[in-house]
Formats: structure tokens, C-alpha cells, sequence
């Protein structure tokens, strides 16, 4: 049983990688984790910006976000960012949701984090 519940909302995609690190802490400490990719921050749901991102900054946001997927945090991706990005090739294992839709989630939450 999970000790709290987490939700991150992330709107920029360079905040990423510090908000992994962050939902990473707080699975392995057996709490209930939840990301929303809004705006900028929903590119990284995109396959192909994975691979920018291991060319341009040489690390591997895939192997991050697959190690947090292994832990059970859960990623959804607003829907309204997601169906408006053309040709974009949502990663295996996320969600799609509408914000009125996620924010029941968040207002479970014992803690709701913005970056």
C-alpha cells in the first residue's frame, strides 16, 4: 500500500529529467506516483524527442523514464497537446488524459508539485 500520493504536473520539457529523479525518489520510498505532460513538457512523450535529446544533451531520457515506469509511476500526457502535435509517436506505456479528467487524480493527491 502506497504511504502518500504524488502528482507532478510538468509544462517544460528541459524539467524532465530532474522531475524523473524526483518521482523515482518517491516510488522507491513506496508511494503512489502520477505525471502530467502538459505543453512543452508533453514533447517528451514524443519517441522521436527521446532520441534528440540522447544526441543533443548525451543522456538517456528513455532509460529514465523506462526505470520509472518499472516502478510504477504512471505518465499521461495532455490529451489536447498530444492530438495537436503532428505525427507524434506517443512512448509505450503512457497515457493519454484531459486535464478536468486528471484533475481528479491531483486533487487525491496528499501533494501536487508544478514545473
Amino acid at each position: 500500500m502506497a504511504n502518500k500520493k504524488f502528482v507532478y504536473f510538468v509544462s517544460l520539457s528541459s524539467n524532465v529529467p530532474y522531475v524523473l529523479k524526483k518521482a523515482l525518489k518517491n516510488a522507491e520510498e513506496e508511494n503512489e506516483v502520477s505525471i502530467f505532460f502538459d505543453l512543452d513538457g508533453a514533447r517528451v512523450l514524443d519517441k522521436r524527442y527521446m532520441k534528440i535529446m540522447e544526441r543533443t544533451h548525451n543522456m538517456d531520457l528513455q532509460q529514465l523514464m523506462q526505470q520509472a515506469m518499472d516502478k510504477g509511476i504512471k505518465f499521461f500526457g495532455c490529451q489536447m497537446n498530444v492530438l495537436i502535435a503532428d505525427g507524434l509517436e506517443l512512448v509505450d506505456g503512457a497515457q493519454l488524459s484531459g486535464v478536468a479528467t486528471f484533475l481528479e487524480t491531483a486533487y487525491q493527491a496528499d501533494a501536487v508539485l508544478s514545473y
